[in-house]
């Protein structure tokens, strides 16, 4: 890129109006020479104005009168611009017109010019705004003081961007060590909060480094260690306890959902139960003290140990809101870690001794960066794009450090670093206003919303609008201004000082509306985020079906808005009536972007087609089935998304007509409109169908000579001629997925002619073949032709009899092979040993999956391969190469006739291993494993012997299952050893291995088990349905002060521990079979973290013990315990307002009735095994569930068909009899 001085925010934009007048389109529009006048006037005018543009950027936070000045040029710049976009389209339709109807255009354009263009009158009063805006520079004494020029500002030359992760680089962050290692030491000795968890606030101004010293803590390996979970949330101004809670819960599990917030909670308790964990929320504003207290319910239900850390500016938030158990309050950087933090971003790996000036000049900026990393990193980064001496003192002496309009927010030096930005970066950046603090963007599409609004036209470039806009991020970026988000996907988002510094350089221009009103909406206002939530979605939406047309509706009167983002409400179903549509597409006729992603959109209602200068609609994860007609006269559309709109099946017939679509991401449709051809400035298109009988599909394919990215081609199984699949142009594509399905048996052979003829270009990086019928794989798909092939998946290619030569693909990281019927030996032809390349050299990941005639794996080294997955291949005998020294994860399910696996290899790297139902496997694992740290075996049948004599160092978690002829299993040191689980292996004979570091011991259902010392560290004891369980030494249960699951068979066990429990503050989960005696030695009521109790089979058993049952209880159950029922109504049941669920079996001798008249609490739900029934009125209102188990005579009561006494129940939501769900 050219060097560029930085510019004020419009002179880009004055550029791009000249052009626009001048153009051909428009001078060809106009029947008069006077565009040429009209040219000149402006450039004079726009010349005056340029002139002092730099100067009013710096005064208009001196003088309000200046800001008016440049706020009124602005909005005459938006109008002007608006204008020029009407005169384009206008020409371009009747340019359109005059193609198709030659006649009736000549016609009309000979009347036409007898009268005069209504636009020429309307441009000539823009020219007369902009002529006295110019004049008016005087009044203001701009162009008068030394600021007039260029100086103070910085020429720009932005640099190679450099990638980045969403990790944090420590080797770039100073003077944090010390808060790291304070925070960490108080994580790691797990300060009891007693029944609350500890919260843990870091406090401070804004980019003081709040979140990167979270992030510190965060990933440092011993918080990995020692938590079982981590998450981190960011949170912002917008609090929202629905919004949050599903937040939280889906940074843990990805994979939950809920549409309730009781649903969502009760899944995070679940989650969290006995888990340690680690949570931060970054970036907290506000909320009330009741809020946060509903939303931290789920969080007391961990194990001890377990932490919630927040970042937040406020610290009365922390002390009074969050009460806050400690407080980190982040000072300043010392003058020596701010200088370090400046020469590492400025100088970047250059000698400061050969700047001796620059460092003097250096120092003494620092010195008014007021100790605040982000400050010191953005401006330091800015003045690494121009080593110069003349230019470091211009920063150092610019007025800009004095500034102040009233955003205390913002810091001088973040707003200093905007103004040295050349033009079109300021007007790209503060678009950027219109999200809202914490949003998370993808490049690409800020990219396309850059594009719609005009920001990114190349003033003679020749560069692609794309292409600029993928330049302008990437200087962005490189200042700090965007960072990558904390986490795994490839998206950005802003800190929050410099989205307030875009909200006060958009100013009025751009607003964002949250919540259930619409407040302060300026007529200028041209863009515009909605965001709704789900504290106003009871009484706005779900009671009200126009509520979202009301929040709507003053939008309506924004003649000039170009941006509408309507954002999805968590919680909240977002609908639109058709009338609302109707108003919105009428009166905004000048939308430039339009998004109703995530919305519950079935249509678009016909006047779509009245936005004529609409360039990109998001219609993603909408329910549209399908679209109007009329969306094909949206002639300037550059993006159309319809990404997981699955109802949608077609686009409408004259598609063809968007000439200047760019875009377009597609569900899978069932077929493609004609003419697809036309859209030849198609850059990204996701899918492409060929139909059966209509092969000009892919002629139309061929013409689109710009396609690049991904691009997925389904029904090539109809396609018999090959030259049309030769003439595709896939040069810039870098994934294909093609997919052979349709044709006939016949047309197999065609298959492979169309595959060779496909030929993808040597960029290509991912590849799918999907349902190929060929009997061979094309000679292309070998080393030689994609070199840079990183992942390749085969599903489904039934007819290949051998797999093509994979190993000598120099770059291939994954490869999955899936439902190849025809594959029954895997040799040396797959690796290519004939050639001098070291076969799948790069190969990292592998997974063969539903291969059902595959018998025979000649193996060789996979001297990379780091996971290796074998799923469903039921004739394979043996699996896996004898050394596979990266080896990391393997996974082995369902190999029906696998007889031995890893017997005799080296797999020093192994850290993961499950294999489940392998019947004939009789032998696994080899002597040593030294880095296994979790081993599942399930369903091995035929497996006699596993790990006896072997050294498993690291192996932390071990799990067996239903491995029926198992008899020894487990050696007898596993000094890693955390968690065990054995379950119903009946001739198991296991001695439990001594481990210091156990915490959980899960035994069920085995033959003889032999209890050793178990460590004091232990959380939870399970030993369930075991035939035979001896303890070697005598337990004390005493000793385990932070056990938080017990379940103890007496009946079966030899020196059984005695029940005697002090873990008063952990222990959550108790069941007890076999007691004999008549009470128990405990005293429930002091284990205020119990809630769940079940006793089983003890007949001895009267009475419950003093002080009753604790007041947290939410389940209780009680099995053939006849005596304790007989004192039912001592139990205080009543008085438990927590109890969720009562379960009771018994054959209830002696009793009447069961359970009687206000012995059940008002907040149960869920009610199981009666004998009978109290009338309706007596079941409390809460009750949703009713389970009836094995009692004839109330089956025969209370059924729904015939029961006498189903009207009493029949108002319980769900009620199950003998496993029969009754309505």
């Amino acid at each position: 890129m050219a060097e560029l001085v930085a510019g004020a925010f419009l002179q880009s934009s004055f550029q791009v109006i000249i052009e626009k007048l001048a153009s051909v389109g428009i001078r060809d529009y106009f029947s008069s020479n006077n565009v040429d006048e009209l040219v000149k006037e402006l450039n004079i005018a726009l010349d005056s104005i340029n002139q002092v543009l730099d100067e009013a950027e710096i005064k208009q936070y001196q003088n309000k009168y200046v800001k008016k000045w440049l706020d009124e040029l602005k909005h005459v710049v938006y109008e002007a611009d608006q204008l020029l976009d009407e005169i384009s389209t206008d020409a371009m339709i009747n340019k359109q017109k005059a193609e198709s109807e030659p006649l009736t255009t000549n016609l009309l354009g000979f009347v036409s010019a007898l009268t005069t263009n209504p636009f020429e009158c309307r441009l000539n009063e823009q020219l007369d705004k902009l002529e006295l805006l110019a004049k008016q520079k005087k009044d203001l004494r701009l162009g008068e003081g030394p600021s007039a020029s260029n100086e103070g500002l910085v020429s720009w030359k932005p640099s190679k961007r450099l990638s980045s992760t969403a990790l944090v680089d420590e080797s770039s962050i100073y003077g944090r060590d010390v808060d790291k290692e304070k925070l960490i030491k108080f994580l790691l000795e797990g300060n009891d909060g007693g029944n609350r968890v500890p919260i843990i606030s870091i406090v401070g101004l804004g980019g003081m480094g709040k979140t990167t010293l979270a992030k510190l803590v965060y990933n440092d390996n011993k918080i990995k260690k020692h938590f079982e979970l981590k998450a981190w949330v960011y949170v912002s101004e917008s609090f929202d306890v629905f919004g949050l809670t599903k937040a939280i819960l889906k940074s843990f599990n990805p994979s939950a959902d809920g549409e309730y917030l009781d649903q969502l909670q009760h899944q995070l308790q679940d989650m969290l139960m006995g888990k340690k964990y680690l949570l931060v929320l970054d970036d907290i504003w506000n909320g009330s003290v009741e809020y946060w207290e509903q939303l931290l319910l789920p969080f007391n239900h961990g194990s001890s140990g377990s932490m919630i850390i927040v970042t937040t500016r406020e610290k009365e938030v922390a002390c009074h809101v969050l009460k806050s158990t400690k407080l980190f309050d982040l000072q300043q950087l010392e003058k020596s870690n701010c200088w370090r933090l400046f020469v590492t971003h400025a100088f970047q790996g250059k000698s400061v001794c050969e700047y001796p000036n620059l460092e003097t000049i250096g120092r003494k900026i620092v010195d008014k960066c007021g100790g605040l990393p982000l400050a010191i990193k953005s401006l330091a980064q800015l003045l690494h794009k121009k080593i110069s001496e003349h230019e470091w003192i211009k920063i150092l002496e610019t007025d800009m450090w004095r500034l102040s309009d009233g955003d205390h927010n913002i810091n001088s030096v973040l707003r200093l670093s905007y103004h040295n930005l050349p033009s079109d970066l300021k007007r790209c950046f503060a678009y950027c206003s219109i999200f809202p603090k914490g949003y998370r963007f993808e490049k690409e599409v800020l990219i396309k919303l850059w594009m719609a609004e005009g920001l990114l036209k190349c003033c003679g470039s020749d560069k692609s609008e794309e292409e600029f806009g993928n330049e302008i991020f990437g200087d962005l970026e490189s200042i700090s201004f965007f960072q990558r988000s904390f986490g795994t996907y490839e998206d950005y988002c802003m800190h929050d000082l410099v989205n307030d510094l875009t909200k006060s350089v958009s100013g009025e221009f751009c607003m964002q509306i949250e919540g259930a009103r619409v407040e302060g909406i300026n007529e200028r206002t041209r863009h515009i985020q909605f965001a709704f939530s789900s504290q106003c979605g009871d009484d706005l939406f779900l009671t009200n079906p126009n509520g979202v047309d009301n929040l709507l509706e003053p939008i309506c009167e924004l003649k000039g808005l170009r941006s509408l983002m309507l954002g999805q409400g968590m919680g909240v179903v977002m609908c639109i009536t058709n009338n609302m549509q109707h108003d919105l597409f009428s009166r905004l006729k000048f939308l430039r972007m339009l998004t109703f992603s995530g919305w519950h959109l079935s249509e678009l209602v016909d006047e779509i087609g009245k936005l004529k200068l609409l360039r990109y609609l998001d219609l993603t994860y909408t329910g549209i089935k399908s679209l109007p007609d009329t969306i094909c006269m949206l002639y300037n559309l550059q993006t159309l998304l319809l990404k997981d709109c699955y109802q949608l099946t077609e686009l409408p017939s004259n598609f063809s007509k968007l000439i200047n679509l760019r875009h377009l991401e597609l569900p899978c449709i069932k077929k493609m409109p004609k003419n697809m051809g036309k859209l030849n400035n198609l850059q990204t298109l996701s899918y492409f169908i060929v139909e059966a009988h209509n092969e000009s599909d892919l002629k139309d394919l061929a013409k689109l000579n710009h396609l690049h990215g991904t691009i997925h081609i389904k029904g090539l199984g109809n396609v018999s001629d090959t030259a049309d699949a030769a003439t595709l142009n896939l040069k810039d594509i870098e994934e294909l997925h093609t997919e052979f399905n349709g044709g006939r048996e016949e047309m197999a052979e065609s298959n492979l002619l169309v595959l060779e003829a496909l030929k993808p270009n040597s960029n290509l990086k991912k590849l799918n073949i999907t349902h190929y019928k060929g009997s061979r794989f094309p000679n292309w798909l070998r080393g030689c032709h994609l070199p840079n092939l990183v992942s390749l998946e085969l599903k489904g290619c039934k007819l290949c009899s051998c797999l093509p030569t994979l190993g000598q693909l120099p770059s291939l990281k994954k490869l999955s092979i899936y439902d190849c019927e025809g594959i029954k030996i895997i040799d040396e032809e797959f690796y290519g040993n004939n050639s001098t390349i070291v076969p799948f050299k790069s190969l990292e990941y592998l997974r063969f999956e539903d291969m059902v005639n595959w018998e025979e794996w000649i193996c060789v080294r996979f001297p990379l391969l780091k996971e290796l997955y074998i799923e469903n291949c039921p004739k394979l005998k043996r699996v896996l190469p004898q050394h596979l020294p990266s080896l990391q994860n393997l996974w082995i399910n369902d190999c029906n006739m696998l007889e031995e696996c890893l017997c005799l290899g080296e797999f020093p790297l192994l850290k993961e291993f499950l294999i489940r139902n392998c019947p004939e496997l009789k032998r696994a694992l080899p002597q040593h494993l030294p880095s296994l740290q979790k081993l599942g075996v399930f369903d091995c049948n035929e497996l006699e012997e596993l790990l006896c004599l072997g050294e498993f160092p690291l192996l932390k978690v071990f799990s067996i299952r239903n491995c029926l002829e198992l008899k020894r299993a487990l050696p007898q040191h596993l000094p890693s050893l955390q968690k065990l689980g054995v379950f119903d292996c009946n001739e198991l004979e296991a001695s439990i291995p001594k481990s210091d570091n156990m915490i959980e011991l899960d035994i069920q259902n085995c033959d003889r088990i032999l209890v050793n010392e178990l460590p004091t560290s232990l959380k939870k004891l399970l030993l369930r349905r075991n035939r035979y369980t001896e303890f070697s030494v005598h337990q004390n249960l005493i000793n385990f002060p932070f056990l938080e699951a017990l379940e103890l068979n007496w009946s079966g066990s030899v020196k059984c521990p005695s029940l005697d429990l002090r873990c008063y503050n952990f222990l959550r989960d108790l069941s007890i079979k076999g007691w004999c005696s008549s009470s128990l030695p405990l005293e429930l009521h002091l284990f205020t973290k119990l809630q769940s109790l079940y006793l089983y089979d003890c007949p001895e058993l009267e009475s419950l013990p003093m002080g009753g049952l604790p007041s947290n209880l939410i389940q209780l159950g009680i099995y053939n315990c006849p005596k304790l029922i007989g004192s039912r109504e001592e139990w205080g049941l009543f008085q438990l307002n927590s109890l969720k669920c009562f379960t009771v079996a018994d054959e209830f001798e002696n009793v009447e009735s069961f359970p009687e008249e206000n012995l059940l609490p008002p907040t149960l739900e869920i009610l199981q095994f009666l004998e009978s029934l109290p009338e309706k009125e007596d079941l409390p209102n809460s009750l949703s569930e009713l389970d009836i188990r094995d009692c004839g005579i109330i089956k025969e009561k209370y059924e729904k068909e015939g029961g006498e006494r189903w009207h009493t129940i029949s108002h319980i939501p769900y009620v199950w009899i003998d496993y029969i769900q009754q309505k």
